[in-house]
């Protein structure tokens, strides 16, 4: 008969093989979230027509379809001849009227979004940018408020790209104008596709975090906005990293994580085991 203290010794025998067959399989994994890119545009909202000041303050709205995506805008047109600037053809900007003028999706995109950037014309203008997880303009009465969501960032002058909404899963975003009309060329739209696919790490060539099975630290293999998840899908650590750089870990209890981060435009997430 086997005795018990070599029963014993056998099962920590296996279990410490299943254990190193598992960490190697996740090692091997990279899931890396397919993004894709909507391109609002004066084309999109309907193209070239003004219209005219009259309209602003009275719940004018235009809705428009881009890559199956509804959006809303108010108080927004066609830019006039001439404006912002002589030379500027008509209808070839979307004019953004002061205060009330605001850019949305009134459905939620496929997809969390990565990052919005706005291209503007003409004399600089701020614009404030806010993030949710369900619709931020419901209404098509006078006033033109963002309700709920977060403001992102800090409200910016010139054209700009936020990637602070990467590490929060928000689907709708508002684009509030500030004091002033503004002129936009486009507004560039980045989101995390639905469908998730399934990469071998060592032909990856976006080799986020280089040491996955970790005691105390991670080192990184490139530069990007990390975020490090638990299983429960909290944010348990958050920060900026470059190549060789490393992250203490340390204090983070035993047992398996996400970290994510955007490289070279690309949305990556590993999954790291802490012994």
């Amino acid at each position: 008969m086997i005795a018990l203290s070599q029963t014993k010794s056998l099962i920590n025998f296996i279990m410490k093989k299943i254990y190193s067959l598992f960490a190697v399989t996740v090692l091997a994994l990279t899931i890396t979230a397919q993004t894709k890119t909507v391109t609002i545009n004066v084309a999109n909202i309907g193209g070239t027509g003004v219209l005219g000041t009259s309209n602003y303050n009275n719940g004018a709205e235009r809705t428009w379809t881009t890559n199956s995506i509804s959006f809303g805008g108010k108080a927004i047109t066609g830019n006039a001849n001439n404006t912002p600037s002589s030379g500027n053809a008509a209808g070839t900007n979307i004019q953004a009227q002061a205060n009330n003028g605001v850019i949305y999706n009134t459905t939620a995109l496929p997809g969390k979004i990565v990052s919005i950037t706005i291209n503007s014309v003409g004399t600089a203008r701020e614009s404030s940018l806010y993030g949710g997880a369900s619709r931020l303009v419901n209404t098509a009465a006078a006033n033109y408020d963002v309700t709920g969501g977060t403001q992102v960032g800090s409200a910016s002058t010139t054209g700009w790209t936020t990637t602070d909404l990467s590490g929060t899963d928000y689907k709708f975003f508002a684009i509030k104008r500030g004091a002033n009309a503004a002129y936009i060329t486009s507004i560039v739209i980045v989101y995390e596709d639905a469908t998730m696919a399934v990469v071998d790490a060592t032909k990856g060539k976006a080799n986020l975090v280089k040491n996955t099975i970790i005691s105390n630290e991670l080192i990184f293999g490139t530069s990007a906005k990390v975020s490090v998840y638990n299983t429960a899908g909290q944010i348990v650590k958050t920060t900026e990293v470059s190549d060789n750089s490393r992250l203490d870990v340390s204090a983070l209890p035993k047992g398996t994580y996400v970290v994510t981060g955007l490289v070279n435009g690309q949305a990556v997430s590993q999954k790291i085991i802490k012994k």
